[in-house]
Order: C-alpha cells, then structure tokens, then sequence
C-alpha cells in the first residue's frame, strides 16, 4: 500500500492493481477536480442564484448529497480502490486525541480574542440582526438552538473531514507534492465558505474570515498527515464549529457582552 494510502485514517484504500499508474493518475483528477469545485457552485447557486426560491434547498441538499456520496461512488467504482471499514478501536487513532483538543482549544481561544478587538469583534456584533434573520429563517431559536448545533457540530464536522481531508487532501497528494496539496485543498476548502460568510459581513471582514477557514483546513489537513488519523482532526473541527456556535449564541440571543 502506497503511503498516500497509509493516511486513511481507516478508511484504507487498496491498491489499484487493475489500472496503470498513468490511467489511475488521469481517473484521480477526474474524481478529484469536480470534488474541489461543486461546494463552491453549490453555495452560489442556494446562497445567490437562487436565494429565497424553493430551488435553493434543493441546491443545498444536493450539495450535500454530493459530499456524502461522490467519494463513494469514486473510489470503488472509478478508481478501483476498495473502502475498508475503519477500525477505530487502535490504540494509533486515540492517540490523536489530546493534540486535537488542544489544537482545538487554541483555535477557539483565538477566536475568542479576536471577538475582543473593534477589527473584528465590532463588525460582527453590527452584523448580528443579518445573521439572526438567516437563523430565524431557518426554523432556528433558543430553544432548538444547541440541539442543530450538536448536529452541525458533530455530523457536519465529520461529513467535512471524510471529504475535504480524506477524500479531496488525500486525492491532491497522490498527484502533487505535499506542501502544493495542502495548499489546494485549503483553497478549495474556502471556496464555498466566501460565498457563505459574504452574506453576513462586508467584504474585508468575510475575506479574512474566508481566509482563516482556508488555513485551519491546512492545518487540519496537516494534522491528519502527521497522525495518519481522523479522529484527532474531527475533534478539532468539532471543537472549533462550537466555540464558533457559542459566539453565535451569544451574538443572537442577547448575551454578547459575555465576548466584548
């Protein structure tokens, strides 16, 4: 098994003994390019073109459909690779857990920080009823609040970790160098959250913040490397998604002083 394929975190990939080195190159860039570039039209298309009209959750839903399903599809049946079930019980992914958590909590206490500033802090909080009027769209209020939360936070981290670092990292890396793969996949990982967060804040402040999920994806793209796990990395992003819910709460529901 080639080392690319050592990082699965337990998603194993087995060799693609059936296809040349030259085909199974060609049929990774077919899977890996429209992987890289459908969330961004994605959240074009249900955050822009087609905003407030029945086709935008369809888009969305679509979306995500696409992110659950794609690598799925691609590995077995285009790439002649088999997806082994992951054998979460070895001691090499637990491991991982103390770095995740306090990566986490480092990001988190940054985060945090930043709130604290007028750069960043007072733009947010001035663009808190944009926000709550999205939340609120949505269905969302304190009393289901943390329960979506949870799910985001939970499932939504982990759908992003098997397909941005898993799937797309571990995709880019059989076909450039490292350091280039990492770049990539975190630009790519930014791409749709531009369109996201230019719906809440000026231009400056979303491309900051765009910017900051571009290098937290290389940094987690960069953990799962060194740990050739997972685990540790999706218990960052889940820590991260609710130090991010926290400020969120706070900013909607009446208690952001406790960030000031």
């Amino acid at each position: 098994m080639s080392e690319g394929n050592q990082l699965a975190g337990g998603f194993e990939w087995s060799d693609a003994s059936s296809l040349t080195e030259e085909q199974h190159r060609k049929r990774m860039w077919t899977v890996v390019l429209p992987a890289t570039v459908l969330p961004l039209f994605g959240a074009l298309l249900y955050f822009v073109i087609a905003k407030g009209v029945g086709l935008a959750q369809l888009a969305y839903s679509g979306t995500k459909l696409f992110t659950l399903v794609w690598p799925l599809i691609a590995v077995p049946w285009i790439l002649k690779h088999r997806i082994e079930r992951p054998v979460w019980r070895e001691a090499r992914h637990w491991r991982t857990l103390p770095s995740g958590l306090l990566v986490g909590a480092g990001i988190v206490g940054l985060m945090f920080l930043l709130m604290q500033t007028q750069w960043i802090g007072e733009p947010v909080r001035a663009n808190a009823d944009r926000i709550s009027d999205t939340i609120t769209g949505l269905g969302l209020n304190r009393a289901n609040y943390w329960a979506f939360g949870i799910c985001l936070a939970v499932l939504h981290s982990l759908l992003e970790e098997y397909y941005w670092r898993w799937f797309v990292f571990g995709g880019l890396r059989q076909l450039m160098p490292t350091g280039l793969a990492h770049a990539l996949a975190g630009a790519a990982f930014m791409g749709h959250h531009v369109v996201v967060v230019l719906q809440f804040f000026p231009v400056s402040i979303a491309l900051f913040l765009s910017f900051s999920i571009g290098l937290g994806g290389v940094i987690w793209s960069g953990m799962y490397v060194r740990q050739g796990s997972l685990l540790g990395v999706w218990l960052c992003h889940i820590i991260v998604d609710f130090g991010i819910l926290t400020i969120g709460y706070q900013l909607l529901f009446g208690t952001a002083s406790a960030v000031n």
